[in-house]
């Protein structure tokens, strides 16, 4: 009996080492608010001024963060390794659908290795540049935020309306920008068909890089592959970070379209506020069958945020000017409150306006001044487990 009763200490021990291990994580967030949206459009066509205005109430979710949830894989195989994964699907919480094109795991998916040099993981991937997108935003890239750039122009459309200048090809491509509701053209943040590397911490450095493989290429087309990366330093109260992207769209014989974006960020913590300022250049490359690229636009951003408390006061100014896609600029404002430890109450208004101002060899077919004036506001709260 003692024999048996030590051989089941040791299966029990063996098994708990292993259970030590390997590990799984359920983890998720609820975000959800109530608020308005209101939208006024100004155009004037042949010295013809026509007015739109829309306000909607809406029940919407994301306000601070995109609610998710997800699992995190760790198994450790010793000598300093170790195998993860992550899987991540996001949700609208307003109506229970899955986001990301209603992929089951549209955030993440992937798998991978870490060790002493790093983090190696393939499959479905932020891109680096997203990775320190936000260094600069004391908003945090919420839905408050002017400088939110998690949300792409649309390449394909500027693309038709450069190669053939219709009015209805221009009206699509002034209609996509002055229906964004922030100032930045913006990026796509994630990408299928990719491996991302991320490296350590090295005396307050660190730095990333991703390839994304696009996977549609034919006998006569290359694929659309993306490339991404980043470099940052943080050392006590300041943090310095640049990020790289260059994301294809549908390509043809003749041309290569991409979008390319370039961003240097500086934040600095004094302790009784935290400011940042963010630097960026967006261009659209051979947009066109001619191979001609949009002329860039210059993109900066100043924020800061005031902690009182469980209280977290920020505002936000962001501006996007260029001879192409025309100028943008937008103001906000949030208040954050530490309910608990893992709830956040919120409320935030934002202002933004934008004036169309495609470049002569586009706006020739249908010369236009169109402005876009939107205005958003909710409360909300956000929940983390």
């Amino acid at each position: 009996m003692k024999k048996t009763l030590i051989a089941l200490a040791a299966l029990g021990a063996m098994a708990g080492a292993a259970n030590a291990q390997s590990t799984v994580t359920l983890y998720g967030l609820l975000d959800a608010n109530v608020g308005g949206f209101k939208e006024n459009k100004s155009q004037t066509v042949a010295g013809v001024t026509s007015l739109q205005s829309v306000t909607q109430t809406k029940i919407d979710s994301g306000g601070l963060n995109g609610s998710r949830w997800g699992m995190r894989v760790k198994e450790d195989i010793g000598g300093g390794m170790a195998i993860v994964g992550n899987l991540e699907s996001g949700f609208d919480i307003s109506n229970g659908t899955s986001s990301q094109g209603s992929r089951l795991f549209g955030r993440r998916a992937n798998v991978g290795v870490a060790a002493g040099f790093g983090t190696v993981v393939i499959g479905r991937n932020t891109s680096s540049y997203d990775d320190v997108s936000a260094d600069h935003a004391m908003m945090g890239q919420t839905i408050f935020d002017p400088s939110n750039t998690n949300n792409g122009t649309n390449g394909a459309v500027l693309a038709t309306a450069a190669a053939t200048p219709t009015a209805a090809n221009l009206v699509a491509a002034g209609a996509d920008f002055l229906n964004r509701n922030t100032t930045w053209v913006g990026y796509a943040s994630r990408f299928d068909n990719s491996i991302k590397y991320s490296s350590p911490v090295f005396s307050g450095f660190s730095g990333g890089f991703m390839y994304a493989t696009g996977e549609n290429k034919t006998a006569t087309v290359s694929a659309s592959d993306t490339v991404s990366a980043n470099l940052k330093y943080a050392n006590g109260p300041l943090l310095v970070s640049g990020g790289y992207q260059n994301e294809g769209f549908a390509r043809t014989a003749a041309a290569k379209p991409s979008l390319e974006n370039a961003l240097l960020s500086v934040a600095y913590d004094f302790g009784m506020a935290k400011v940042g300022a963010g630097f960026n250049r967006a261009k659209y490359k051979e947009i066109s069958a001619t191979g001609a690229d949009v002329p860039s636009q210059d993109e900066w951003n100043l924020s800061v945020a005031v902690p009182f408390g469980a209280t977290t006061l920020s505002a936000g100014y962001a501006r996007s000017k260029g001879d192409a896609l025309g100028q943008s600029s937008g103001f906000g404002v949030q208040a954050l409150y530490a309910l608990s430890k893992r709830t956040t109450l919120y409320a935030g208004a934002l202002s933004t306006e934008a004036y169309d101002l495609l470049e002569a060899r586009v706006k020739a077919a249908a010369p236009t001044s169109d402005i876009g004036k939107i205005q958003t506001y909710a409360v909300g709260m956000r929940h983390t487990f």
